[in-house]
C-alpha cells in the first residue's frame, strides 16, 4: 500500500490479477486454448496443428480463438480426424490444462474429457471467487 497525495492505493495481493480482473494467463478459456495448442503441437507437430486450425477456419467456419466456446464441435472434429486416437488427444489436453492451472492430473476411472473439463472449470471458477472475496477492498479513498 502506498500513499499518493490524497489517494490511497492498495497493492493487489495476487500478481495474476489486475484492476479489471484476471490477466489472460489465468483465464480458463485462455489456458484451455494454450493447452490445446501445446497438446496438438506435441502429438502431431506444429505444422499439422496449424493445418488443423486452417481446416477448422475454412471448413467449419470458426477460428482457433473460438475453440473454447465451441469445444463440443471441436471434440467432434477431433473424433473424425483421429478416431480412437482422439481419446489420447483429449487426455493430453487435460494433462496440459492441469499443469497450467497448477493441479496434479489424477486418473479418475470412468471420467472422459468433458468430465475432467467440467471439474477443472468448476475448480478454477471457485478459486477465482475465493480470490475475489479475499481481494475485495476499496481501491482508493479520497
Amino acid at each position: 500500500m502506498e500513499e499518493t497525495g490524497r489517494v490511497r492505493v492498495e497493492n493487489l495481493p495476487n500478481e495474476d490479477w489486475d484492476a479489471i480482473g484476471p490477466k489472460p494467463h489465468t483465464n480458463f478459456n485462455y489456458l484451455l486454448l494454450e493447452s490445446i495448442d501445446e497438446a496438438l503441437a506435441d502429438l502431431v507437430g506444429r505444422r499439422s496443428r496449424d493445418q488443423i486450425y486452417d481446416h477448422l477456419a475454412t471448413q467449419y467456419r470458426y477460428g482457433r480463438e473460438e475453440i473454447p466456446m465451441k469445444i463440443i464441435e471441436f471434440c467432434e472434429f477431433l473424433e473424425k480426424v483421429f478416431q480412437s486416437g482422439s481419446k489420447t488427444v483429449g487426455r493430453t489436453i487435460i494433462r496440459r490444462l492441469c499443469e497450467r492451472l497448477g493441479y496434479e492430473f489424477v486418473n479418475v476411472p470412468g471420467f472422459e474429457f468433458f468430465d475432467y473439463l467440467d471439474a477443472l472449470r468448476a475448480r478454477s471458477e471457485e478459486r477465482a471467487r475465493e480470490h475475489e472475496r479475499a481481494c475485495h477492498v476499496t481501491p482508493f479513498r479520497l
